[in-house]
């Protein structure tokens, strides 16, 4: 018996302990609770005091700007401008406080007054404690001119800033006014996309007075200023109580980009290509980019910006090796959201061959570099291709076959007498060929026949010149930048198998810069 009142003893005191834990548990919650409550009063307390600081301080703050003098009311740089500060720190109890100030007009004309957008002026302070979980307090009132005389005689600049692709307003551009008799104010666009600078003084009334205009300007991030708005259209010179509108058109640039593909393959085209872009009328601005790689990317066309156009805009490209192609477009889809355009062409491969050009100089072989290389003629008189050769006098084509009908080669260079060489192309082979240039002074040879039409030809006895052409309506053909030198002359008799039958060969020898008229036969 004893033993089992001892096991009821152990027993009660097993209950004891948990009984303790339990409570602590319960006392931990609770002090818990409290301390939060404890926390979030303090908090309340905190904030109540810096909510009361920063009260008193805006309080202070349009305190002092109500007894500014009125042409003094206004933040330095701003619009109006002013004496005081947009933002200072200021320091109580330990804590920082930031007083940020703005000032604007308020136009609210008395019934037979003429509107001047300047009727009062809106003080607004915003005090934050530099704090975590601070909030600010704004405190804002109307300053009255002291006499109407304050504001009468005030020009007024209202500059609107739109978008002049889509005509729609750009909030939150920076607009500067500057220039004339008053100081250069800068200001943001609001919603509607103006920015009104009131309060002005009337510029200056001599034409050779670097303040008799006014000055507008705008920016805003990503935008360009829109070629329809060319510098007279943003000044203007101000005269007592007038109203300025003006509209300033920006746009954001647009990027082009060009991938040629083989239409058989899929693979981008390795070769040479020579993709012209041309912008809508009436600035119509071509260049021509060349890509070894299939693809391209452009900003800029003939130096400047492409400006984004609901008008299409013209890709052509004439790739070695493959059909030519063009395409037209507006660009870009989706914009201002969307800034860049993709042109892509799926090229048919057409056969044909190739043809390198060496261009030297006759009297050494020395290579010739940035000479101009120009094919034409073949059997389709193709428009002249035209390219630059590389430091070693090289450049390369990809053209056609030949078939029966040669192309003309030609090559010229700044102090040399131009090259000229038929040449045959075959398919899927490489027909080499070299110009040799020579040096110095340069005349024009005229063959002249009795009537036009007639094909003539001028063959140089050194160097490599030979050259056809037809001759025109006044019944002569003129063979330019040739170097000074003996040449030969002749004319089609007839022809064999569609190849020309040529006459005798006539000399001829070109000593003047001038031109030297030839009669055939």
């Amino acid at each position: 018996m004893p033993v089992h009142h001892g096991r009821r003893r152990d027993q009660h005191g097993g209950f004891a302990y948990i009984e303790v834990l339990v409570s602590i548990l319960i006392l931990a919650i609770v002090a818990g609770a409290i301390f939060q409550g404890f926390a979030a009063s303090s908090a309340q307390v905190g904030r109540s005091r810096l909510d009361s600081v920063s009260s008193k301080l805006a309080a202070g703050a349009l305190e002092d700007a109500k007894n500014m003098s009125y042409d003094d009311v206004g933040v330095v740089g701003g619009n109006p401008p002013g004496t005081m500060q947009a933002s200072v720190d200021k320091v109580v109890n330990g804590t920082t406080y930031r007083i940020a100030t703005t000032v604007v007009y308020v136009d609210d004309p008395a019934q037979g007054r003429p509107q001047t957008y300047v009727n009062y002026k809106k003080v607004t302070i915003a005090v934050t404690p530099q704090v975590p979980v601070a909030k600010a307090v704004t405190a804002s009132s109307l300053i009255a001119p002291p006499s109407y005389a304050n504001i009468a005689g005030k020009a007024t600049a209202v500059v609107t800033v739109v978008d002049g692709i889509t005509l729609q307003p750009l909030q939150g551009a920076t607009v500067t006014l500057s220039g004339s008799t008053s100081p250069t104010r800068i200001d943001s666009t609001d919603a509607q996309g103006k920015a009104v600078f009131a309060g002005l003084l009337p510029s200056a009334t001599s034409t050779a007075s670097p303040q008799y205009y006014y000055v507008a300007s705008s920016s805003r991030a990503g935008y360009l200023t829109h070629p329809d708005t060319p510098p007279t259209t943003t000044r203007q010179n101000l005269t007592a109580s007038q109203t300025w509108q003006v509209t300033i058109k920006m746009y954001r640039p647009a990027a082009i980009t060009v991938n040629l593909v083989d239409a058989t393959t899929g693979l981008p085209v390795t070769e040479r290509a020579d993709v012209g872009i041309t912008s809508p009328a009436p600035a119509a601005v071509a260049e021509t980019f060349t890509t070894f790689t299939g693809s391209l990317t452009t900003t800029t066309i003939g130096g400047n910006p492409i400006l984004p156009s609901t008008t299409p805009f013209q890709v052509t490209t004439r790739t070695d090796c493959y059909a030519d192609a063009a395409q037209t477009a507006a660009l870009p889809v989706n914009y201002p959201t969307n800034t860049s355009h993709t042109f892509t062409f799926n090229l048919t491969r057409a056969p044909g061959g190739w043809l390198d050009v060496w261009v030297k100089r006759a009297s050494n072989n020395a290579a010739i570099p940035n000479a101009t290389v120009q094919v034409s003629g073949g059997p389709s008189s193709m428009t002249p291709l035209a390219r630059t050769t590389d430091s070693s006098g090289y450049t390369r084509f990809c053209l056609p076959v030949s078939g029966s009908v040669n192309y003309t080669v030609s090559a010229t260079a700044s102090g040399y007498g131009s090259g000229s060489l038929p040449a045959a192309i075959t398919l899927n082979a490489t027909t080499p060929m070299t110009l040799a240039l020579v040096s110095g002074s340069t005349g024009t040879v005229r063959l002249k026949t009795a009537t036009s039409g007639v094909l003539v030809r001028l063959q140089a006895v050194s160097g490599t010149y030979d050259a056809t052409q037809y001759t025109n309506t006044s019944t002569f053909a003129d063979f330019t930048t040739l170097a000074m030198g003996n040449y030969m002359a002749y004319y089609a008799t007839g022809f064999s198998s569609g190849n020309p039958v040529w006459s005798a060969g006539k000399a001829v020898n070109l000593a003047t810069t001038g031109t030297l008229q030839v009669t055939l036969p």
